[in-house]
């Protein structure tokens, strides 16, 4: 069997003199809706903000991070065409060719 709370004597008469009628199920709803509602075009309105801005320009960070990858990919190139003139020159001077 299910168990039932029962509320003593003085809790039930609390519950009854209480100061707040209850809600319809329909009003609380409403609220609910209503609510939510703000919610939709509050993120809506964020939302549009977000794209107008990714629309106009490049964040910094963004073009920080682009330009950082080329650097890194710059100096990987710039070393390894380094090594490849550097070492044929100096066997070549110490006589190994």
């Amino acid at each position: 069997m299910a168990e039932t709370t029962k509320l003593s004597v003085g809790q039930a008469l609390e519950k009854l003199r209480g100061t707040k009628a209850p809600k319809a199920k329909m009003a609380r709803l409403d609220e609910k809706i209503d609510t939510l509602d703000e919610e939709t075009r509050r993120l809506r309105r964020m939302k549009g903000r977000v794209e107008r801005d990714q629309l106009t320009s490049p964040t910094e960070q963004d073009a920080q991070t682009t330009d950082s990858g080329r650097v890194t990919k710059l100096k990987i190139l710039g070393v390894a065409v380094g090594a490849v003139i550097v070492i044929p020159i100096l066997a070549w001077k110490w006589g190994l060719f």
